[in-house]
Parts: structure tokens; C-alpha cells; sequence
């Protein structure tokens, strides 16, 4: 099932993070931050600047995004908690996507089609896809997204479902200066095997060393380390970015390192 890796596919849509306090606040204020990144913003409708008592700001990239949560939000998530959602920009390639899934895991597959239910009538936002077993975990979530013609149209006024188009009203207003390249986790070893598995279902090629899964996806990777903890982790985000400044900023527990046009968040 795995992709050659001219044809690797899917593409990542986005990735969340639930954050200590002290991170949180300093992502979402330190000014180097916004220089690197970009600013953040609230989400939808309006994607307004992060009041202070915000429980979760995203960055946007190019083609990815970053949302990130403190400790105490809407969700109840905890911290450390990740979720990723791999995606495929053209519907007829979803349905590929989620073909193999339900074939990967018979018993516990779903599928869903999201709304924006703010909005009267309500706006058909993406559908979903996932296994139900590495979905719901209390440590990490993985799931597949396809946008639908009708959010592109209120997004960017035409039919478009490819996140590059989606996300292109945020890079005029500023944001668009990164995107997401790689991502580091560590697993714990009674996963790592299923993990894995599933992620070359759905099209990423795979590559095993000792301890070790590399996933080669439509410009990202994705590396899953074995470790002997009994929760998954993430470790490091990495980044191509636009600046060439080179820095490095303790942000609360984590630390985010930039050169040239790269950057890595790590935890």
C-alpha cells in the first residue's frame, strides 16, 4: 500500500498541539514569533487577533497550519495531547484515501462531513475519515480531511477544495510564512506497529530502522521513535520558513530554532 516516493501522498493539512501555559502565552505573544511565523489568529469566522483569555490560536502557513491549545480549553484536552490531520486536496483522491482506510480497519472506521453551524443555513466544511482506535486516544489523534466546494466558495469565492487556495486569503493579510515540513513523535513500542501501518494505508511510503519509522508523505514527512513511555509525544515540528534570520527563543518548555529558511519548534 505504500506510495513510490515520486508519487508520495497524502499532503498534511494541519497539526494541534495542547500546551502548557508558559508555552502557550509566549507562542502566542513573543514578537520573534510573529516575525518567524507570522501572526496568529483566532479562528473562524473572522480569524481575528487571539484576545488574552484565548484558549487556542493558529498559525497558518502556505499550505499547513499550526493550531495550538493551553492547558485549559474548550475541549478538555490535556496537555501534551496531539492531533494530526492528513489530507488529500482533490475529492476523488479522499475517496481513495478512505477506501483503504476501511479496508485498513474494518471495525472501527468512521466517516463524517462537517459543517460550519455558525452561519444560517450552515456552511458544509470538510469531510472526515479516520480509524476509530488511533482517533479517539487520549494522547493522539490521526485523521483525513477533504475540504468541500462550498467553504471554498466562502473562503475564496470559487469552488476550490486544494488548502493552498483555502488558505491563500491568509497570506494577504499577512500570515503565509511558513510551512510544515516534518514532524518528530515518539511512541510508545506497543503502538508503534499499528501507527505506522496506518499511515502507509493511506499512502505515505515507509522506511524502518532500528527504533525507528520514516513516512514520506506529499511534502512532509512524519518519524515515529519507539520509546518505552506509555503516551505518544511530540518532539519536534519542522518548518520551512521565509526569513534567514537566525535565531534561537526559549518559548516557556519549548524552544524554536530558525536558520536559513528553516525553522524547528522542538519539545
Amino acid at each position: 500500500m505504500a506510495a513510490s516516493a515520486a508519487q508520495a501522498r497524502p499532503a498534511l493539512n494541519h497539526i494541534y498541539v495542547v500546551l502548557d501555559q508558559a508555552t502557550f502565552d509566549a507562542l502566542r505573544s513573543d514578537p520573534q514569533v510573529t516575525r518567524i511565523l507570522g501572526p496568529s489568529d483566532a479562528g473562524l469566522p473572522d480569524y481575528a487577533r487571539p484576545r488574552a483569555d484565548a484558549d487556542r490560536i493558529f498559525l497558518r502557513g502556505r499550505t499547513t497550519y499550526l493550531e495550538l491549545f493551553a492547558p485549559r480549553n474548550r475541549f478538555n484536552e490535556p496537555i501534551g495531547k496531539v492531533g494530526i490531520a492528513i489530507a488529500e486536496d482533490r475529492p476523488r483522491d479522499f475517496e481513495a484515501l478512505a477506501k483503504r482506510w476501511q479496508i485498513h480497519c474494518p471495525t472501527r472506521f468512521s466517516r463524517a462531513t462537517v459543517a460550519w453551524t455558525r452561519s444560517r443555513p450552515p456552511i458544509p466544511w470538510y469531510d472526515s475519515v479516520q480509524c476509530d482506535e488511533t482517533a479517539v486516544a487520549k494522547d493522539l489523534s490521526i485523521w483525513a480531511v477533504v475540504y468541500q466546494p462550498a467553504f471554498g466558495r466562502w473562503q475564496t469565492g470559487s469552488q476550490a477544495t486544494d488548502r493552498r487556495t483555502m488558505l491563500a486569503p491568509r497570506r494577504r493579510a499577512g500570515q503565509g510564512q511558513f510551512d510544515v515540513t516534518g514532524l518528530v513523535l515518539s511512541i510508545p513500542a506497543a503502538d508503534h506497529r499499528h501507527i505506522a501501518r496506518q499511515l502507509a494505508a493511506a499512502g505515505l511510503s515507509r522506511t524502518d530502522r532500528e527504533g525507528r519509522t520514516v513516512l514520506r508523505g506529499d511534502g512532509w514527512t512524519i518519524t515515529l521513535q519507539s520509546s518505552s513511555n506509555t503516551s505518544a509525544a511530540i518532539t519536534a515540528i519542522r518548518m520551512r520558513v521565509r526569513t534567514t534570520e537566525k535565531s534561537i527563543l526559549r518559548l516557556g518548555s519549548s524552544l524554536l530554532k530558525s536558520g536559513w529558511r528553516k525553522a524547528a519548534l522542538k519539545f
